[in-house]
């Protein structure tokens, strides 16, 4: 019988540990999955041995799979497969087979049974969703290239993990010649797997909606639980992995208006008991024998992470990206995911492996996804090695009547990037006949841009080459709306050495990036969150009726000191930036009005104009045509097209100026 003090005394000793560890690798800006593995390999049996009642942490790891699973399948969503492109799926469909291929190749080659080969094929093929995607949002690449291409091959092989799982009990009955009882097992399978999704589907959304409407948080997480359990259960009756039955209904109930409230209820317990679960798999890593091996297990690991990289890369590659996006993906799927462990658990407990090769491919898995976070950090080193030494800095050519085009384009802009503020700039300066060139390596964005008459190009702006085919040194400016830092500093630095007199204007999403690109050549960057401050202290500003010209200078004066005002703490006991603000505000300015032709004021004399006579204000000069009227007298008419330069304070020229445009409507 388990004893009660002994688990809890486990239990404590498991969450200090792997929170200690945790801390240090967040320190390191380093994925928490390796530190919890780090930490079970410690407390494991082979390691201190500080953990006694080893099944009971294996129970809640598989009830920690279970919820991880089901916050998964939350956030698959079937409305994603829409939204993939159909040849980002057809990529992750390649490299997993691709991986699967590779290896029953190569372990059949040492004599490894065909079962056994294809059980690591399938572990081998997966990458970790969790590792790579949390790379990617730490550095807000979601949404670039990368993060798209990455996430879309990632989707596949979750997917793809749910035949994978089906299949593993049936791989030795396969090699036996038991075709019938492999056919009933899949055909069990598949009736579980149907069964469970009719139960999300028709029944746990009709008990959310009431649960839902009790406004409930405690019974909505209890209903949550239960339908996490329940579905485990039923998979588990099934003959199926007890996370296959979470994740179906999580995948489902994706589908659902509850579906944030509902994670938002088990994220907390999935979090903690992902945490024990990837503990209790570190536990299972036997020290002795990764010592014994440690050279062929590096070798083996170095081999994994090669043959991945390049079925990923052929297969990215295939679809027609850019060399330099084909190896940064490679190398960020280049380890093993976390359903491998799952898949692991399920090959062990079915025989297919011995001891001696589930310890290798658990330290393979292990040693991969620690090794990823510093991996990715190297792609884009990676990648442009590979590109100036193996294929040169080549991409595939232009057309010819589109480069004759982009040689006849004078003082024109750039822009690099054609997502939704790249769009924008493009059709205002079109609208507004300024003369420009766009640059992207998303190859359905440049082809939607060329259909839609767009002058947009295939490439890469961190190359000399592409910008000096789009004429960098005839530009005036270069503007980068792109998703991706590290390229945005490279194409910085490479475009100021280009042209030195080139305007660079930059978007960043990192407000600590601001001045590290102006020191790089950048002579303006503008960062998403001051933005957004300066726009809502400015509509502030307005609804108290603050002048509309003190708004646009105080917007200025924000944006001219690369928005130090807003990065900088100022202590309390220091009023020098409100001191500024105040003298900023008594001092005087002079502002122009322009009178346009259908003005009222067009026509009239200087005199009638509220100015003057106490105001404050004093008209200083008509810009009328190619000449000025210094101190005009008050018998001057005035005509359509004069601009009247005013001089005065802040609050007497606002209210004169409201007053004019007010006589102008």
């Amino acid at each position: 019988m388990t004893d009660l003090p002994l688990v809890l005394r486990d239990l404590s000793i498991v969450l200090a540990i792997a929170t200690a560890v945790a801390l240090l690798f967040s320190k390191l800006r380093l994925s928490v999955v390796p530190a919890f593995l780090v930490a079970g390999a410690f407390m494991g049996p082979s390691g201190a041995g500080l953990v006694t009642e080893i099944r009971m942490v294996e129970m809640l790891a598989e009830f920690g799979v279970a919820l991880f699973l089901f916050t998964v399948g939350l956030d698959f969503a079937v409305s994603n497969l829409g939204k993939m492109q159909r040849r980002v799926l057809w990529a992750g469909g390649a490299q997993v087979v691709a991986t699967i291929v590779l290896s029953v190749i190569g372990l059949k080659a040492y004599g490894i049974d065909a079962p056994v080969a294809i059980f690591a094929g399938f572990l081998l093929s997966l990458s970790s969703t969790a590792i790579v995607l949390k790379v990617y949002a730490d550095r807000l690449e979601t949404d670039s290239g990368i993060g798209r291409v990455s996430f879309g091959i990632l989707l596949f092989q979750d997917l793809a993990a749910i035949p994978m799982m089906l299949l593993i009990p049936s791989l030795r009955e396969w090699e036996a010649g038991h075709s019938p009882e492999v056919l009933f097992t899949l055909l069990k399978g598949a009736g579980g797997v149907a069964a469970i999704l009719l139960l999300a589907r028709f029944l746990i959304p009709r008990l959310l909606r009431e649960v839902i409407r009790i406004n409930s948080r405690e019974i909505l997480a209890l209903t949550v639980l239960m339908v996490v359990l329940g579905t485990a259960f039923l998979a588990s009756r099934w003959g199926l992995p007890l996370g296959m039955g979470t994740f179906l209904a999580g995948m489902v109930i994706s589908e659902s208006d509850y579906v944030h409230e509902i994670a938002a209820q088990i994220l907390p317990f999935r979090d903690v008991f992902n945490g024990v679960s990837y503990v209790s798999v570190g536990m299972l890593l036997n020290l002795s024998f990764l010592a014994g091996n440690l050279l062929v297990v590096l070798l083996m690991v170095a081999v994994v992470v090669l043959m991945k990289a390049v079925s990923a890369g052929a297969a990215v590659r295939a679809i027609g990206y850019p060399w330099r996006l084909t190896v940064i993906t490679a190398v960020g799927l280049a380890q093993i995911g976390e359903f491998s462990f799952l898949l692991l658990s399920q090959g062990a407990r079915e025989s297919l492996v011995t001891f001696a090769q589930y310890q290798f491919l658990l330290a393979i898995t292990i040693l991969t996804m620690m090794a990823t976070p510093f991996l990715m950090q190297a792609a884009p080193w990676v990648a442009s090695s590979f590109v100036r030494h193996v294929v040169r800095g080549r991409e595939p050519e232009e057309p010819g009547e589109e480069a004759h085009r982009v040689e006849r384009v004078q003082n024109h802009v750039i822009i690099s990037g054609y997502g939704m503020n790249g769009k924008n700039l493009a059709r205002v300066l079109r609208s507004t006949h300024v003369p420009y060139i766009v640059v992207d390596l998303n190859d359905a964005l440049v082809r939607e841009g060329r259909e839609a008459g767009e002058p947009i190009f295939y490439g890469d702006v961190n190359n000399p080459e592409i910008l000096d085919r789009v004429g960098v040194g005839r530009a005036r400016m270069l503007v980068l709306a792109i998703s991706d830092p590290m390229a945005t500093r490279r194409a910085v630095a490479v475009a100021r050495r280009a042209s030195p007199r080139l305007v660079i204007l930059v978007r960043t999403r990192y407000v600590a990036d601001v001045d590290d690109l102006i020191a790089l050549g950048a002579n303006a960057v503008i960062p998403e969150e001051f933005e957004t401050s300066v726009e809502i202290f400015s509509r502030v500003l307005r609804e108290y009726h603050v002048p509309d010209h003190i708004i646009s200078q105080q917007d200025e004066l924000i944006r001219s000191g690369t928005y130090r005002i807003l990065r900088e703490r100022v202590p309390s006991k220091d009023n020098r930036m409100l001191s500024e603000f105040e003298t900023f505000l008594r001092q005087k300015v002079i502002e122009v009005f322009f009178v346009s032709p259908d003005s009222p004021w067009a026509g009239r004399l200087l005199g009638d104009l509220p100015a003057g006579n106490g105001a404050g204000i004093v008209l200083l000069a008509i810009l009328r045509e190619d000449r000025a009227i210094v101190q005009p007298s008050p018998e001057e008419k005035i005509e359509a097209g004069d601009k009247l330069v005013f001089f005065g304070g802040h609050a007497p020229l606002a209210a004169t100026l409201e007053e004019l445009t007010r006589g102008s409507r």
